[in-house]
């Protein structure tokens, strides 16, 4: 049995089935087994919201920021320092029902929520600029950014989200090195994979 770690994750995934712009193109996918299945093996915490609009996502972003610090009849979101998007995507942005959402948008959005914590995008694309990858880590003054910069296979992409994630709970402190180093032991372990995803962390 693995020591219970101090990281915890917020998990916002989109309706992944649902689509005004194509009703024919069905994809099921779900993250909360996975993400179960982290809970009881590290005895870590999970919150798990489903989202459809860009609106429901606003709304998730500012109520965990304005309820950050918790009291004793609120939880505390700060201690939720594992975030993961789990969506379609597009170049630099998220895609939400035929829309758009830049990482700009999403660092304003978040206005400090994100500040310290990993952020990791289980989503095609969103990472396709690095400079501009880097820019939204700055504007957010986030630990780490993480995600895949081509279209991705969704099972390929939800193990390489598994295994980044079992990583990052296993450490007691997040190494950033670990996954922008080519040569460290996580990078050398999953490489034939993240190189097949175009992997990109900064």
């Amino acid at each position: 049995m693995k020591e219970p770690t101090i990281h915890n994750i917020i998990c916002l995934e989109a309706e992944w089935e649902y689509s005004e712009q194509n009703p024919d193109n069905r994809f099921s996918l779900n993250t909360l087994p996975m993400l179960n299945w982290l809970k009881e093996a590290y005895d870590c915490e999970i919150i798990y919201r489903r989202f459809r609009t860009k609106s429901d996502l606003k709304y998730y972003l500012d109520y965990f920021r304005n309820h950050a610090k918790g009291d004793d009849y609120e939880e505390d979101f700060d201690k939720y320092d594992i975030i993961y998007f789990a969506c379609h995507g597009e170049k630099k942005s998220l895609w939400i029902e035929g829309q758009s959402v830049p990482l700009k948008t999403l660092a304003k959005w978040a206005k400090g929520f994100f500040k310290d914590k990993v952020i990791h995008f289980g989503s095609c694309r969103t990472m396709s600029n690095k400079i501009d990858s880097k820019q939204f880590k700055r504007d957010c003054q986030a630990l780490m950014v993480s995600g895949y910069q081509i279209s991705v296979d969704a099972m390929d992409s939800s193990i390489a989200d598994i295994a980044i994630m079992n990583d990052l709970l296993s450490k007691e402190e997040f190494d950033v090195e670990r996954y922008t180093d080519r040569e460290s032991k996580f990078y050398q372990r999953y490489e034939t994979l993240l190189d097949a995803l175009h992997f990109h962390a900064c």
